[in-house]
Parts: C-alpha cells; sequence; structure tokens
C-alpha cells in the first residue's frame, strides 16, 4: 500500500499522456473540448479493452488504437443504456401497475397501509446462518410515503389528494404505489406474507417460479440505477446475478445453462422476455441489431453474447 500523489493534470497534459502512451490523436482541439465535458477519468474504462493486459494505469495502447476506437465505444455505451432504460421503464410501469391491480382486488384501496400483509426481510450468511441485514418493507413505504405527502414537490394527484380528504391518512394505493421507487416495488414481492400474491403476479409476466422474477426485478431495478448515474454497462459484470430461468412460459434462449448470467446480454434477454407481456409489439430487437450494427467493431463478447444469438426465437 502506498499514499497517492498523483497531481491533477490540464486537458492539454491529460492529451500529451494519451499521445505518450501511444495512443494516435488527429485533432488534439477535438480531443480537448470533449476531455473538457467527458472527464479522463469517465473515459479510461473504455481504453481498457485497446491495452493489451487491461490495465488502467501506466499500459501503453496496443498499437494503432486511435481515439475515435475510445469515444465511439463510449458513445454507443451511451445508447445502450438509453436502450435499456427505455425498456426498464415500460417494465417499470408495468410492474407497478399489476402490484395496483392485483392487490387492490385482493385486500382494497388501501393495502400497502396494512402491516399485516408484509414480512420483514432477512438475509443470512449460508455458511454459519449469522444475520447480515434485515429490511422492514412496510415501514420503509410508509416513512417514504410521509415524506411525500409532505413535499412541495408532490405530484398534482397528491396534492389534490391531501386537499379533498382527512382520512385515511395516506391516499389509496394507486396513487401511493405510483409515488414509490422502483426499490420499494422489487422489495414489496419479496417480502409479500401470502405466497400466492407474488405467484399470481410472476405468473401473469410469465414466471412458474416467484423467487425467479424477485430476482430479476432485484436485477432491473440495480441495472436502472447504472443507467440512472450514467455509469459504464456495456463490459460490466453485475454484481447483482439474476437467477436462471428454466421453465419459461414465453420466448426464451435455447442455451439458458451456457449464458453466462452477471453479463449484459443475459440481461437483454431478461427484458426482452418480460416485454413479450408487457409490449408486444416493442422495438427492443430492431433497434439493438440497428445499434450493433452501426458499430460494427465493437466486441460484442464482451458483454456476453454468443455465437448466432440473433437466430435463437427469442430475437427473430
Amino acid at each position: 500500500m502506498k499514499n497517492y500523489s498523483k497531481p491533477a493534470l490540464t486537458f492539454e497534459k491529460q492529451i500529451k499522456l494519451l499521445e505518450k502512451r501511444g495512443l494516435i490523436i488527429a485533432d488534439r482541439q477535438r480531443v480537448d473540448r470533449l476531455l473538457s465535458n467527458i472527464s479522463y477519468y469517465r473515459l479510461s474504462g473504455y481504453m481498457l479493452p485497446f491495452k493489451p493486459n487491461k490495465v488502467i494505469e501506466n499500459e501503453k495502447f496496443a498499437t494503432g488504437t486511435t481515439w475515435d476506437d475510445i469515444y465511439n465505444l463510449y458513445v454507443f455505451d451511451r445508447k445502450l443504456r438509453l436502450l435499456i432504460f427505455d425498456a426498464i421503464e415500460r417494465i417499470e410501469v408495468g410492474f407497478r401497475t399489476q402490484l395496483i391491480y392485483q392487490l387492490s382486488l385482493k385486500y382494497g384501496s388501501h393495502w400497502q397501509d396494512n402491516p399485516a400483509l408484509f414480512n420483514i426481510i432477512e438475509k443470512k450468511d449460508r455458511k454459519n446462518n449469522k444475520l447480515l441485514f434485515s429490511i422492514d418493507v412496510f415501514s420503509n413505504i410508509q416513512e417514504h410515503l410521509a415524506k411525500q405527502l409532505k413535499s412541495n414537490g408532490a405530484e398534482v394527484f397528491i396534492k389534490h389528494y391531501k386537499k379533498t380528504y382527512n382520512s385515511p391518512q395516506n391516499p389509496p394505493c394507486w396513487m401511493s404505489v405510483e409515488i414509490l421507487y422502483f426499490n420499494h416495488l422489487s422489495v414489496i414481492c419479496e417480502s409479500l406474507k401470502n405466497e400466492k400474491d407474488l405467484k399470481d403476479i410472476a405468473l401473469y409476466f410469465g414466471f412458474k417460479n416467484s423467487s425467479v422474477f424477485c430476482s430479476w426485478m432485484h436485477t432491473i431495478n440495480y441495472v436502472r440505477n447504472i443507467c440512472a448515474h450514467h455509469s459504464r454497462l456495456w463490459n460490466r459484470e453485475l454484481n447483482i446475478v439474476p437467477m436462471k430461468l428454466l421453465k419459461p412460459l414465453k420466448n426464451w434462449v435455447d442455451n439458458p445453462n451456457t449464458i453466462q448470467r452477471s453479463r449484459v446480454y443475459y440481461f437483454l434477454c431478461m427484458i426482452n422476455y418480460l416485454l413479450q407481456t408487457i409490449n408486444p409489439t416493442n422495438s427492443l430487437n430492431s433497434r439493438l441489431k440497428d445499434l450493433l450494427k452501426e458499430y460494427p467493431n465493437i466486441n460484442i463478447g464482451y458483454m456476453g453474447f454468443p455465437q448466432e444469438w440473433e437466430t435463437q426465437d427469442l430475437w427473430k
């Protein structure tokens, strides 16, 4: 271990450093402008594929590597995130709608205010059965709703409820659940006390196994946050790995046992599977293929794409 002692560099010195490491820069003025708006450190993750040993610091670039190689990869990743984020929006809205619809018909307009419907989520270490953490989902929901009700920037329908009604304190679920975050929705599923409630919601989206559905929602929330914070996605190894879908009710991948579930390709397959229910006429398939055609030099192997992936029924 050692102390960090590297000084801050001007954009001009950053360019000189890149050139010293073998990067070909044809238009230094353009690169200066781009570095002024996209930090060197943000771009450093996109430099790795062009370094023989995949090391960020001090390593020279492979012979012939240009600035455009790195920048085009950055732009591709941005477009990929936008494509995925658009699909996640549809999934989130559909998921939210089914939670509201199914549980309100079973438990009434204010089911979110009934603590008897929720378990406390506990995560234990499998080796020693030690409790790692617990989540009181019901309390978290109530705390969030209370903050939203007090907020000056609350939704119009929340303000209307406050002006019109004095009881119950919280608006009905079709208002309250609309102002919950995605992470609230994913843990609601995991915490539902009546197992059939979760199974009914999962079945609507094409899942026989509700645990797999919950796992997918958890991963989707994680990737949603990556996209929302504009973080690198294309070659990321996902920290929250979704469970394997083995008994699909709709078109699915031909070889689920061989696909890397921690890579972006499996995630793309996940959202495509869900969109078959939520938006059967969606354009994810064509938009993804068009994006890959626009950037033919992108190594899709980094994202876990298998050969001839586009010939599978899921992507036809």
